[in-house]
C-alpha cells in the first residue's frame, strides 16, 4: 500500500467529516463507566439528529410496542449499543448531505444504494449468527464504502476514471484502484474508521471487506458478516441477474456461518425490506426495490434443475488455493491451508490410528501495534518477513506452515500427539525468541528481540478412545484460536496452550 498517497488523500479539505455530537458520542461510549444520561445530552444537543433517531426507533424497523419520547428512554429500551449505532449512521448520511442532486459526477445513488443494503443485510446477518455486535455491524455496512467519496474528493476525475473502469461490478473495484494508486478504497476507508476513533475491530472490518481472510483474528467474524453482507447487497441490486453472484453468497455463508443454500436465499428477500425500510427513515433515495422473488426463484430452479445444493465448495477452494503464496512471507496463503486441512480431514477419517491425530497450531507476532508505532507503518510486515522462515524451521520436518490472518502464521501438522504438539510449539516460540530482528527506526536500524505466542488443537480420530475429541474444521481452527487467545493473556514465560 501507497501510505504517502493515503496521508494524501486524508488530509484533502474535502473529506466528509463527523459532527462533533458524532466524535463526542464516540468518546464517551469508549469509557467503561458512562452513564445512559451524559449521552442522552450530547445526542439531544443536535436536534436534527435527535429527531432523526426517536424517528427511526418508533418505526416499524424496530417494531417498539408503545412510543418512545426520549433520547434517554430510547437508551433504555434498546441499549446504548443501537443508539449509538442510529446517531453514527445520520452522522455519516449528514457529512455528505447525501449527494446525489448536487455531485453529478459522482454516483451517488448506487452508493448509498449499496450502503444502505449492506448495512441491513450485516445486522439482519450478526443477529441470524450472533458472531459480532448486531449495531457495530450495521455501522460497518453503512460507511464501508465511505474510502471510494474521500477517493473521489481527493483525486477527482482521475478517480471517476477507475470508478467507469470497474463498471456496474463493484467486486473488480480494488484490484483497478490499487493498480491505478497503489491504494484501495477498503485501506481508505478503514484509515478513516481509525482516525474517528471507531472500535478498532470496526476499522478493521473496513480495511477487509472485501477480503475478510486478511483480516486479523480478533475481527475476523465481523468482517466476514460485512463481506458476505456486501455479497447480498450485490446479488439483491445488481442491475443482471449474476448466477455466480448468487451462487458466490450462498457459498461464503455456508463456509463461513454454516447457513445452507435455501436459508440463504430467504434471508435476501427480508434484507431487501429491511433496507427499504432503512432507506426512508434515512430519508435517502435508493432506487426502485428490487424483484428479490426473481432472484430467489431461479437461484432455487437451477439448484432443483442440476440436483445441487450450491456451488462446489471444495473445488472452489482448490482452484483458488492452487499455487497461492503470500506475496509478502513466501508461505503458502490461507486458502492453501483451507484445502490441505480439509484433505488431512478426509485422510484422518479414512485412516484411523492409535495415540495421534490432526494438529493446528496458530503462531501470532507479539507486539504488532507497538512494533508499528515504534518504527512505521512498515515496521510489523518487515518483522513477519523476518519470523516466516523461522516458524518453517521449528516446525522442521512434523508439518507445513502458511500465512494465516493478521499478524498471524499456522502450522497443520498431520500427524501430532499432546506431547510433541507442545514440543513443536516450544520449538517456534524459542527460535523466534532467540534471534535478533533489524528494523530501521528514526535514528537508523535497531536490534530488536521479536516474540511469538502459540495456540495449539488436536483432533484425535481414534475409535477405541471414546474420550478422544474429533473436530471438524471450524472447530479444530477455533480451539486453536481460543488456545491462543488464552496463551496471550499468560506471562510470557508461558506463552504456549
Amino acid at each position: 500500500m501507497n501510505f504517502a498517497r493515503l496521508e494524501k488523500v486524508l488530509a484533502s479539505p474535502n473529506l466528509p467529516s463527523l459532527p462533533a455530537v458524532a466524535i463526542k458520542v464516540l468518546e464517551l461510549t469508549n469509557k467503561p463507566d458512562v452513564s445512559l444520561k451524559q449521552v442522552a445530552q450530547v445526542i439531544e444537543h443536535d436536534q436534527a439528529i435527535a429527531a432523526k433517531v426517536l424517528r427511526t426507533i418508533n418505526s416499524s424497523f424496530y417494531g417498539l410496542s408503545k412510543r418512545c419520547a426520549s433520547i434517554q428512554q430510547a437508551l433504555a429500551l434498546l441499549g446504548l449499543q443501537t443508539v449509538k449505532g442510529l446517531v453514527l449512521g445520520f452522522s455519516l448520511t449528514k457529512s455528505m448531505d447525501g449527494g446525489g442532486e448536487t455531485e453529478v459526477s459522482f454516483d451517488f445513488l448506487s452508493y448509498w444504494r449499496r450502503s444502505i443494503y449492506s448495512a441491513a443485510a450485516a445486522k439482519h446477518l450478526a443477529v441470524a449468527t450472533r458472531r459480532c455486535d448486531p449495531d457495530e455491524a450495521f455501522v460497518a455496512g453503512l460507511m464501508q464504502d465511505i474510502g471510494m467519496v474521500a477517493l473521489w474528493r481527493a483525486l477527482g476525475d482521475q478517480y471517476l476514471q477507475t470508478l467507469d473502469a470497474a463498471g456496474a461490478n463493484h467486486l473488480k473495484l480494488c484490484p483497478i484502484e490499487r493498480k491505478a494508486f497503489e491504494l484501495d478504497h477498503a485501506a481508505v476507508s478503514g484509515e478513516m474508521a481509525r482516525r474517528w476513533r471507531f472500535p478498532e475491530c470496526v476499522a478493521e472490518s473496513l480495511r477487509c471487506h472485501h477480503d475478510s481472510a486478511k483480516a486479523p483474528v480478533e475481527a475476523m467474524q465481523l468482517a466476514r458478516i460485512v463481506e458476505l453482507g456486501t455479497l447480498a447487497a450485490i446479488v439483491i441490486t445488481s442491475p443482471k441477474r449474476s448466477d455466480d453472484l448468487t451462487n458466490k453468497f450462498c457459498t461464503a455463508a455456508r463456509e463461513w456461518f454454516d447457513i445452507t443454500a435455501s436459508p440463504a436465499l430467504e434471508m435476501l428477500q427480508t434484507m431487501a425490506d429491511l433496507a427499504q425500510q432503512l432507506a426512508r427513515v434515512f430519508n435517502l433515495n435508493v432506487g426502485e426495490k428490487p424483484d428479490v422473488d426473481a432472484i430467489v426463484a431461479r437461484a432455487q430452479s437451477i439448484r432443483d434443475d442440476q440436483g445441487l445444493p450450491g456451488m462446489d465448495v471444495d473445488k472452489i477452494i482448490e482452484a483458488e488455493a492452487r499455487d497461492a503464496t503470500d506475496p509478502l512471507t513466501g508461505l503458502a496463503d490461507r486458502a492453501v491451508f483451507v484445502r490441505d486441512l480439509d484433505m488431512a480431514m478426509a485422510s484422518t477419517k479414512q485412516n484411523t490410528g492409535v495415540g495421534s491425530g490432526l494438529a493446528v497450531c496458530v503462531i501470532a507476532l507479539d507486539g504488532v501495534r507497538e512494533l508499528n508505532g515504534r518504527f512505521g507503518p512498515l515496521a510489523g510486515d518487515t518483522a513477519l518477513q523476518h519470523v516466516a522462515p523461522l516458524v518453517v524451521e521449528g516446525l522442521g520436518r512434523f508439518g507445513r506452515a502458511y500465512r494465516f490472518v493478521g499478524a498471524a502464521f499456522v502450522a497443520l501438522i498431520p500427524k501430532a500427539d499432546n506431547e510433541q504438539l507442545a514440543r513443536i510449539a516450544e520449538s517456534i516460540r524459542r527460535r523466534v525468541g532467540e534471534t535478533v530482528a533489524r528494523l530501521e527506526g528514526p535514528n537508523g536500524p535497531e536490534s530488536v528481540h521479536l516474540t511469538v505466542t502459540c495456540g495449539t488443537a488436536l483432533s484425535m480420530n481414534d475409535p477405541s478412545n471414546p474420550t478422544a475429541a474429533t473436530l471438524n474444521r471450524e472447530q479444530l481452527v477455533r480451539s486453536a484460536m481460543v488456545a491462543l487467545t488464552n496463551a496471550q493473556q499468560q506471562p510470557p514465560s508461558a506463552k504456549a496452550a
